[in-house]
């Protein structure tokens, strides 16, 4: 697929003390709406309609906190009269499932959308990623994007590797990954996966790739369109390790000034161009193989703001809604060195039906350095990492200047969850995440 790299004359940055937002296509319960409310702006939802809505999606709800619900029916020029009216001045692309209609209604309005209108596959599908980045000479996997099983194992024949991940096609999608090591495992997964990638996303293409090595990555981006065409900050490079089970184990923020840290930085430049991306906030899942270096697995927009992704982003000071609203300076404030301090998100990944009780989550709340006690599904900061099927991810937010503080803290957690994890019905993982 081309690279949308034409010439294109860059929308407005947002006026300083915008008061309206549209944000397009958010899911339930977001938080997109209180989170606009307490920087003192209006939220206007526009959702999707029946037709173009994805068979799991749920639609905001009018209790959300929205001041207006704009229900998008296919006739875009009425949208857009009706966000004139209620003066909206900027747009949040609030899921990969609007991020097509957001380009198209910031387009109208002359307000920075994510990319290019037409381009928006290349930010919201890993296999039309792959391919764009291969094109533009940039590491990628081998990859193929379809909807047939007859393709994708012809596919695997002619491109041997010692294992192959299956994915949907969609991203941001709670779809999990199979690992498949034989023609048989992906010919066993396959009809799992893609009818909740259909019910999920609305779209049964699958992703057959080969499995990249290495440490995995999250690069926070924010992009805003400038004079000489869009401007790239890395806001934040979390390392990821993920327990044998393939969930969340640990992440650590990397300090901007380490040479893998430039490194990743460089890689995501580039991808994002090759993406055609021209404003706002966009996080780029990478693998780091030793042989060939950085290399995207996919990029997606925030779709959900969890309690525990609030208290995180309080204390780095880089929220991604800033970077929608603050345009120029955030990018500036974001590439300076925030206050030293420690952070720990600590995981535990509870089956349904179990998890913590009233009384331990008593107990982790009181703890000296806890800031946040969550349970929700989408409090992970990697939208790949999803908890078990049926479940929900508990998650323990503890921040402090020093570290012996975090890690006696963390201790204490692993001791009041033992009675659960020697029962089998969690999984306890924990990081130490320094913020440099």
């Amino acid at each position: 697929m081309a690279t949308t790299s034409a010439a294109v004359a860059a929308p407005a940055l947002y006026p300083t003390g915008a008061t309206t937002v549209a944000v397009i296509a958010p899911q339930a319960s977001s938080g997109y709406a209180d989170v606009l409310a307490r920087r003192g702006r209006d939220a206007v939802a526009v959702t999707l309609g029946a037709g173009a809505r994805p068979p799991a999606y749920r639609s905001a709800a009018d209790d959300e906190g929205y001041t207006d619900v704009i229900e998008y029916d296919g006739d875009l020029r009425r949208t857009v009269k009706k966000l004139r009216t209620a003066g909206v001045e900027a747009l949040v692309a609030a899921s990969p499932a609007g991020v097509e209609l957001a380009e198209r209604i910031a387009w109208q309005l002359r307000v920075p959308g994510t990319g290019i209108p037409g381009s928006a596959q290349l930010r919201t599908d890993r296999g039309a990623q792959a391919s764009a980045l291969s094109q533009a000479g940039i590491a990628a996997p081998r990859t193929i994007r379809t909807t047939s099983l007859a393709e994708a194992l012809a596919w695997a024949d002619c491109h041997q590797a010692s294992a192959y991940q299956l994915s949907s096609a969609a991203v941001g999608v709670p779809v999990r990954q199979a690992d498949c090591y034989r023609t048989q495992h992906i010919t066993a997964a396959w009809p799992q996966i893609q009818e909740a990638a259909y019910r999920h996303s609305g779209d049964a293409s699958l992703v057959l790739r080969e499995r990249v090595e290495g440490r995995q990555y999250v690069v926070d981006t924010v992009t805003q369109p400038g004079p000489g065409g869009p401007q790239y900050a890395v806001t934040g490079i979390w390392a990821h390790l993920h327990a044998p089970t393939g969930l969340l184990d640990r992440t650590d923020l990397l300090h901007r000034r380490d040479l893998l840290a430039r490194r990743l930085s460089l890689y995501v430049r580039r991808a994002l161009d090759t993406l055609g991306v021209i404003s706002g906030p966009l996080s780029c899942h990478v693998a780091f193989e030793p042989e060939r270096g950085p290399v995207l697995l996919s990029a997606s927009v925030v779709t959900h703001r969890s309690r525990a992704d609030e208290a995180v982003w309080k204390i780095t000071g880089r929220d991604p809604i800033d970077a929608y609203l603050d345009g120029a300076f955030f990018a500036y404030r974001s590439s300076r060195d925030s206050t030293r301090c420690r952070v720990a998100r600590v995981y535990v990944n509870a089956l349904q039906g179990e998890g913590p009780g009233p009384g331990l989550r008593r107990d982790l709340a009181a703890l000296p350095t806890a800031v946040c006690v969550a349970a929700d599904q989408h409090s992970c900061i990697s939208s790949d990492a999803f908890p078990p099927l049926g479940g929900e991810t508990y998650e323990i937010v503890l921040a402090h200047a020093e570290s012996e503080a975090i890690e006696t803290d963390y201790r204490r957690i692993r001791a009041l969850t033992e009675i659960f994890t020697a029962t089998g019905t969690t999984d306890c993982c924990a990081t130490a995440v320094p913020f440099i």
